[in-house]
């Protein structure tokens, strides 16, 4: 492919003749976004050689200067048939709250989006106080909007994957300790929220998961408990016959201990069905107010924090129930694949970074059987 370089304004662009989606060929001009002053024709021709070489190689089309905003816009309009509603909305929050009110007033086209563009973006968001992770989040917008887009060869490269994230910071969820979990325990009998306290902290359950839970998935006959449904929310609250992953559907035994309680709630709860008649909301949740609505994902993570404050217990988030389950079991010797398949983690790599570090009775007792096999029962190695 051939092409001149030229100036329009301050920018040199390379100017190329491109053939359209019929086969018609079209001037196409494209901005190096090398400044026409000092030295810079030298790096110019260089883009020039570049472009040049990436359009040969991609049989990148012509296409009309569709705004950046627009094709997202697009985009976003196929993600709504294709993903899950909830997924759906946190893109639109992105798009709509960061993505657009940046890029928006830069009247940028689809071609003209760079790698540069994309750092800047993730420099003023960070500016902003978002955190990594956050902008993982957008990223995957920016990153699948402009991937479809070379897709359909209207640019001859992905530019997000010429810009680099920032670092994410690993994450450690705190854990309750057993004398800890057991105080918890012993302060929530007349709380409102204990089901789902109790679903935490000896399942661990996920708040979704939690939420999601119906008697129909619980069999006293056979002493079991299907986790097979969810509840999240972005804007709206939605339910899902299905869970986060595949290894997240999983069927887990009733633990003795908790098997009075339920009965008795589900007991309280069909007398309350009785009493108030076509007044209760008759949808089989386990976790309900008891004109048998059911709770909301925000009002158990802020219900969580104020019980914790009440009762003067260390601060942790409703999923950190989760963590103590699991750090408890790793500590009382269960091996990580039974703690992944009973908290219901795709990889197991996913539990040994999340408990790994948490295990540090196991490390002990592995500390002190290696010494004494290996010394023999002597005290000390000389």
């Amino acid at each position: 492919m051939t092409g001149s370089l030229q100036t329009k304004g301050k920018y040199y662009y390379v100017v190329v003749r491109m053939p359209d989606e019929f086969g018609v060929e079209k001037q196409k001009w494209i901005n190096t976004n090398v400044e026409v002053k000092g030295d810079n024709k030298k790096e110019a021709a260089r883009r020039h050689r570049e472009i040049l070489s990436e359009l040969e190689y991609s049989k990148v089309t012509y296409s009309e200067n569709i705004l950046f905003v627009d094709w997202i816009g697009q985009w976003m309009e196929q993600k709504e048939n294709e993903v899950r509603q909830n997924t759906f909305e946190g893109y639109q929050m992105n798009v709509d709250k960061h993505i657009l009110p940046f890029f928006k007033p830069l009247k940028l086209t689809l071609q003209a989006v760079t790698a540069l563009h994309i750092q800047q973006y993730f420099s003023k968001k960070l500016k902003e106080g978002l955190s990594a992770n956050s902008i993982k989040k957008h990223n995957v917008v920016l990153k699948g909007a402009l991937q479809d887009a070379m897709k359909k060869n209207l640019i001859p490269f992905n530019p997000v994957d010429r810009a680099t994230l920032p670092a994410i910071k690993k994450f450690v969820g705190k854990a309750y300790s057993v004398e800890q979990a057991g105080r918890l325990l012993g302060a929530v009998d007349n709380e409102q929220l204990k089901p789902a306290i109790i679903l935490g902290l000896f399942y661990g359950l996920r708040r979704s998961e939690v939420l999601g839970l119906r008697w129909r998935d619980i069999d006293f006959e056979m002493d079991t408990i299907s986790i097979r449904n969810t509840v999240v929310r972005q804007k709206t609250t939605i339910e899902h016959e299905r869970t986060k992953s595949r290894a997240s559907k999983r069927t887990m035994y009733i633990i003795p201990e908790t098997r009075d309680y339920f009965l008795e709630l589900k007991q309280r709860q069909d007398k309350n069905r009785t009493y108030m008649g076509k007044a209760y909301n008759d949808n089989d949740h386990v976790c309900v107010w008891d004109d048998g609505n059911p709770f909301k994902p925000h009002y158990i993570s802020r219900s969580f924090v104020k019980i914790l404050e009440k009762h003067n217990l260390p601060r942790i988030r409703f999923h950190e129930l989760r963590h103590t389950a699991g750090s408890l079991l790793l500590n009382k010797g269960l091996s990580i694949k039974q703690i992944q398949e009973y908290l219901g983690h795709e990889q197991v790599s996913t539990t040994l970074d999340i408990y790994g570090h948490l295990s540090f009775e196991g490390k002990k007792e592995a500390a002190d059987t290696i010494g004494s096999l290996l010394t023999g029962g002597a005290s000390r190695v000389t």
